[in-house]
């Protein structure tokens, strides 16, 4: 088995990269090619090849200082900053665990850089392999992917390896040998699901419980009466007007880029995935107040980002634009499933969505380990905490 290392996500060959079996969109070149960029770190995609000298496995990896986004970032990533004491809701020995975790991070936090981190932009963690591979074949394509991952890793002179936002059951067997290779294994977050089982969007609004469907009912008709049009667009759409109502988005969570470089992310969307694109549009008097878009293969519709006029009013912008219309379509369209990412558990929870658990593998450097008791304190935190969340009787099948 030999590997090699592609530096540029511009140098993915997709006749080659996409002969693998990709368990996710976000493992394709398309995607790659349209969104490395966003992590801001030196990229690093591992393909290894069989003796017949044929693509065996890959993995989108990124060579990360502090300067990479957050997401991507490990020391600063890892930390769990994000969460506050009441929701771990642990013993006073978990608590100390995990504070002293942090502690470690904080004072550290230059030992973990450079980072060598497995994960697609989006927060997604995956490998992809050749299809048709028997068992031990199976077993020594991802012994020989992580093989490749760790040569590497030494060759940049990394400190810490990271294989990130990897959901929790799609990968059981390469979970397994990397614990078994020593890293830790860690709740990072939540995915957040839907499987699309109805016949009609009369069918979806029936499922709910009698106080979750007179929201739904009341958050439609709030557009509705105010005569907010919502159309279904392609990749056309994307552009300074839509970029606009990003930046308003992003600048409610602290983010500030400019909108030419949101309408450069943009240009490698439609240039690298613009079949993909599905882009729901919310105008009032022929305005844009919203936009959300997804992107759709093999039936399953990922969800991406959006934007709002914050000026326009209570109008249930994001509930109508993530949820009722698409879903509308998604169900005409025959779609299996929807992919809603990470965060905002509870308001995506109440429209009928599902959670899973999202894991971290690392290796941290010598110098600055990650102690066993911390990670069985912030497991057991995140569990008792995303189960919380599911265990919200939202439908009428969960009574």
């Amino acid at each position: 088995m030999t590997y090699q290392v592609i530096k540029s996500p511009y140098d993915l060959v997709a006749d080659t990269w996409d002969q693998l079996a990709h368990p996710s969109l976000y493992l394709s070149s398309g995607w790659l090619r349209a969104r490395s960029r966003t992590v801001k770190a030196a990229e690093r995609f591992i393909l290894t090849s069989g003796a017949d000298g044929k693509p065996l496995a890959s993995a989108p990896c990124y060579l990360a200082t502090d300067k990479a986004h957050p997401g991507y970032a490990p020391a600063q990533l890892l930390s769990f900053e994000g969460l506050s004491e009441p929701e771990y809701q642990g013993s006073a020995e978990e608590l100390a665990a995990i504070e002293q975790h942090r502690a470690m991070l904080n004072a550290h936090s230059a030992a973990w850089n450079p980072g060598f981190v497995v994960g697609a932009p989006g927060r997604y963690g995956g490998i992809s392999t050749r299809a048709g591979l028997d068992e031990k074949q199976a077993a020594d394509a991802r012994s020989g992917l992580i093989d490749a991952v760790e040569h590497q890793a030494r060759e940049d002179g990394a400190r810490s390896i990271s294989w990130l936002y990897f959901v929790e059951g799609e990968d059981a067997l390469l979970e397994q040998m990397l614990m078994e290779r020593g890293y830790a294994r860690l709740i990072l977050d939540a995915e957040c699901y839907m499987p699309i089982r109805w016949n009609n969007f009369d069918d979806y609004l029936a499922a709910f419980r009698n106080e979750y469907r007179g929201t739904v009912k009341h958050e439609m008709a709030a557009m509705d009466a105010a005569g907010v049009k919502v159309e279904m667009h392609g990749a056309e759409v994307l552009g300074p007007e839509l970029a606009a109502l990003e930046r308003q988005w992003r600048l409610k969570y602290g983010r500030t880029p400019p909108v030419e470089e949101i309408v450069a992310d943009y240009e490698e969307l439609r240039s690298c995935m613009p079949d993909s694109l599905r882009v729901f549009v919310a105008t009032l008097d022929g305005r844009a107040i919203g936009f959300a878009v997804f992107l759709e293969e093999n039936n399953i519709w990922y969800s991406r980002f959006g934007g709002f006029d914050y000026t326009a009013g209570n109008l249930f912008l994001y509930f109508n634009l993530l949820f009722y219309r698409p879903i509308q379509t998604m169900i005409e369209s025959g779609a299996v499933s929807a992919r809603y990412s990470l965060k905002s558990y509870v308001a995506k929870r109440s429209r009928g969505c599902l959670l899973r658990n999202v894991l971290a593998f690392v290796k941290a450097p010598e110098d600055s380990p990650i102690v066993a008791p911390a990670v069985q304190a912030i497991n057991s935190a995140q569990t008792a905490r995303f189960n919380e969340i599911s265990s919200k009787r939202i439908t009428k099948e969960e009574a």
